[in-house]
């Protein structure tokens, strides 16, 4: 089994695809396998706890990787991400087969670092360095050795070569070099376009078409391995886009209000609130020993003329979603808005282009993720419709042949499985 994730792929990029957008490899799978009209994912519909519900089968309050950002101390590493595996607090597909020995290869899949994967390069960067390619650093969290290994046979990365064709060919390196069981492979140029651009845009139908190529040349090393008749390919979504026009920064109020501290450069140092600000979605955290509610409430008021609130979530009702359950409070942002988490500056701006975002809550129009399944096991013309996220790793391990232990509480898809 190959599962690739195309970073930002929302289900209607195949459903309703634009004119003249070329994604032969994609249309094919689509075309000769079975497919959903939309995944409906997880709370906030971010990557990294997007991805690990792929592998679970778990919602982000279950399976321990709640956001992208993993501080939950005001001014303490707000730029570290839940990078390793050690968060995840439930089996995964890597888990379930490696117990029957079967081997795994991960290419810069999300929480992935120190997971127990037979070839593993996960999607790590220093953070004191922000998210830039460093081919060292990553090499830490490495399966020892892999890194060089592949650069003996593929080179170093050329000039210009963006990450995802980097990722491409160290993906098609461990399928024809060693023949896992099940890879895993994350592309994200999609998401980087969108975000800049917003989804639907010219430039992010480019970008899909380069990813596409990608693709084709996963189905390239899949035949040069001679695993063509053996192997099904999955691809799959952490979450659409939608369109962003205005930013909104609660920070600003909370650190008027005195509940953040903040230095004269408005970065934040403390405070008796913790925030992360996911995009869509805006989560406010304060100790169970204190009753800070009312406070919250009023420091974030003067939102509410603005127009820029699609609602606000108490902590029962995002545990009712399966979300992280020590939230506090989650703004949920109205159309056309997304959330910064800037401590200084105007509370409400608007930007000087279209932009996109996801984090939102799953069931939103516009948020549905990918599914399309395709190979020797996978029966053709399948349409599932609408689908639950967490039910595509009971799917993948099925389809693998391995009916227990389930991954989730969610029943496989088995009408797409031969």
């Amino acid at each position: 089994m190959v599962m690739i994730s195309i970073d930002g792929l929302g289900a209607s990029w195949y459903i309703s695809p634009p004119p003249n957008l070329r994604v032969p490899h994609l249309r094919r799978l689509m075309e000769e396998g079975s497919y959903a009209e939309g995944v409906v994912g997880v709370y906030p519909s971010v990557t990294y706890p997007s991805h690990t519900t792929l592998v679970t089968g778990r919602l982000p309050g279950e399976h321990g990787v709640f956001t992208n950002l993993s501080s939950r101390q005001a001014g303490k590493n707000s730029n570290d991400w839940f990078w390793f595996a050690s968060a995840i607090r439930v089996p995964t597909l890597w888990d379930v087969l490696g117990e029957r020995g079967l081997t795994t290869a991960a290419a810069f899949w999300p929480a992935t670092a120190g997971a127990r994967i037979t070839w593993n390069v996960p999607e790590i960067w220093d953070p004191k360095k922000g998210m830039v390619g460093d081919p060292l650093y990553v090499a830490k969290f490495a399966t020892p050795g892999l890194l060089f290994e592949a650069a003996l046979e593929l080179g170093p990365p050329r000039p210009g070569e963006d990450d995802d064709t980097t990722r491409a060919k160290l993906a098609a390196f461990l399928i024809r070099k060693h023949k896992p069981n099940l890879l895993l492979l994350h592309l994200a140029a999609l998401d980087e376009t969108e975000h800049r651009h917003g989804p639907g845009s010219a430039e992010a139908a480019a970008t899909l078409e380069k990813t596409d190529a990608h693709l084709g040349e996963i189905l390239d090393a899949i035949r040069a391995a001679g695993l063509a008749d053996s192997t099904d390919v999955v691809v799959v979504s952490d979450h659409g886009f939608l369109s962003v026009e205005r930013e909104v920064n609660p920070n600003v109020l909370l650190a008027k209000a005195g509940l953040l501290q903040v230095d004269a450069g408005g970065n934040i140092t403390g405070g008796k609130v913790a925030t992360v600000a996911n995009g869509g979605s805006f989560f406010i955290y304060w100790p169970e020993s204190m009753d800070l509610g009312r406070e919250v409430d009023a420091a974030l008021g003067p939102l509410r003329g603005e127009g820029v609130l699609w609602g606000v979530l108490t902590q029962q009702a995002t545990r009712d979603l399966g979300a992280e359950p020590a939230i506090r409070l989650a703004l949920e942002a109205a159309p056309g808005v997304g959330f910064d988490d800037r401590a200084s500056g105007d509370v409400v701006r608007k930007l000087s282009s279209t932009a996109g975002t996801h984090g939102y809550l799953p069931f939103r129009a516009g948020l549905e993720s990918a599914f399309i399944a395709w190979g020797p096991h996978i029966n053709r013309g399948v349409n599932l419709h609408r689908v639950r996220m967490t039910a595509i790793a009971p799917t993948v391990l099925r389809a693998l042949g391995i009916e227990e232990p389930k991954l989730g509480s969610d029943e496989p898809h088995k009408e797409i499985i031969k």
